[in-house]
């Protein structure tokens, strides 16, 4: 009987599904157009007629727009409706109700736009959405197309329906909420996508769960999830698969890159310049440039006209003109893509140069090894701790452990490999699949739960 129930890595930055069937994980292809099929990259396009694509598609469809479609300045437009709102407030205390004209941005350029590291924000249940070409998408309907695409490809190549998952959550979800209103949130999207019944299980124990399955010897191991968006540690014993204890961190592939724009590449947009030589640049705008999603939602009337008065009030013009150039041109995505691959081609040289030349923008720099390293210097010390958390929960040291279990993009990065290679041993580390381990071992653990 084939299994309708699976495992769901559900990434901020990467997915992958898998099934368990003849007593082994069978990793599911989802994007037929990504290099590599079994992982589908975390990201949405919509376009102004509300039209979506996942993955690989939403890239290509994103930047052919980008080719194809000039960029126009947003407008303002009246849509004819009134809108319900308050007058000031008198000394009895709220004001009078009044009745607005409503007001919404419009772009005519006819560009789609691409949603990414939308999970950062499950925590915040001040972020219930956003409204995208004049339509409110709550946060839960746009991971929940993610989601659905997603499902329905894995259906398509296995032939039946998968009517139960369980999905891999981190130790500590990115943000400053509680991890309930994520797991909250989480069980709307997968209900929506339709799923019927929904679990979750640690994104490590899952990984833990997928080295262990062939495993009759005693050994203590350590896995060492470091992906997109967070670093999720778990201590396992084998054989009887025994949780010992898990830790983690709101730290990842994402924040790294933001690290190397912040170090050597922010200052070529003005924010650290002064304004009218007086006081600092808006640290609002600043922290905007720590991705390329927080950038791109910049483009707005609002915004845009605060960066371009900053421009002429900044003691760096034609470097805020900059900022103002990547958001209205819609370069962000380009832009951190550009670094994410610097940071790669910085694990096997020296120093690599960052090179970005569009209209209306020209950046170089020569960015070395030891730039990166020093930048991402507090992330490395919270690693160690995140590590160190582990093994004293666990109770163990160590020389106890057996093997540690690598896994997640980021993990390959060499600085953090040196890390674990310090604190145990070369010759214990294991190299399992980088994005596709931990959906493995949810597949094994969704047949623990929902039985063949």
């Amino acid at each position: 009987m084939s299994p309708v129930h699976c495992g769901l890595d559900f990434g901020t930055t990467n997915s992958s599904l898998a099934v368990f069937s003849g007593n082994t994980p069978q990793i599911i292809p989802i994007d037929e157009q990504n290099n590599n099929p079994s992982v589908l990259k975390s990201l949405l396009y919509l376009n102004p007629r509300q039209e979506s694509a996942v993955g690989a598609s939403a890239i290509k469809n994103y930047l052919s727009d980008l080719d194809t479609l000039p960029s126009v300045p947003l407008r303002l437009e009246e849509t004819g409706r009134l809108i319900k709102t308050f007058g000031p407030s008198t000394a009895s205390g709220v004001g009078p109700v009044v009745f607005v004209p409503e007001i919404i941005e419009v772009d005519d350029s006819g560009r789609g736009r691409l949603l990414q590291s939308l999970k950062s924000v499950l925590t915040n249940p001040s972020f219930t959405g956003t409204n995208i070409f004049g339509k409110f998408y709550s946060l839960e309907e746009l991971l929940g197309i993610l989601m659905q695409e997603i499902k329905s490809s894995a259906e398509t190549h296995l032939g039946h329906t998968l009517d139960s998952v369980v999905l891999g959550r981190p130790v500590k979800y990115v943000g400053t909420g509680q991890n309930q209103t994520a797991i909250d949130r989480m069980v709307r999207i997968a209900t929506s996508a339709g799923f019927k019944n929904i679990e979750f299980e640690l994104e490590p124990i899952g990984a833990a769960l997928n080295y262990g399955i062939n495993i009759k010897n005693n050994q203590n191991i350590l896995v060492f999830d470091f992906g997109g968006g967070t670093l999720d540690i778990c201590v396992m014993k084998l054989p009887e698969k025994k949780i010992l204890s898990v830790s983690g961190r709101g730290i990842g592939g994402d924040l790294l890159n933001s690290r190397i724009v912040q170090a050597k590449i922010a200052k070529y947009f003005g924010v650290y310049s002064q304004i009218n030589h007086k006081v600092p640049f808006p640290s609002d705008y600043r922290l905007a440039l720590t991705s390329w999603y927080r950038t791109s939602l910049l483009k707005n009337v609002k915004d845009l006209g605060m960066l371009k008065d900053l421009s002429i009030r900044s003691t760096d013009p034609e470097y805020v003109q900059n900022f103002c150039n990547l958001v209205e041109h819609d370069y962000a995505f380009d832009f951190f893509s550009t670094i994410d691959r610097l940071k790669v081609s910085l694990s096997t040289t020296d120093s690599a140069d960052f090179n970005f030349h569009r209209s209306h923008l020209n950046l170089q720099q020569t960015i070395t090894r030891n730039d990166f390293e020093n930048s991402i210097i507090n992330e490395l010390d919270e690693s160690k701790l995140c590590i160190n958390e582990a093994l004293s929960a666990a109770g163990l040291k160590s020389t106890d452990i057996d093997q540690v279990i690598l896994t997640g993009g980021s993990s390959q990065t060499p600085v953090f490999r040196q890390l674990v290679d310090s604190i145990f041993t070369p010759d214990k580390i294991i190299a399992s699949d980088y994005f596709t381990a931990v959906a493995a071992g949810l597949s094994i653990r969704a047949h623990q739960i929902f039985g063949s």
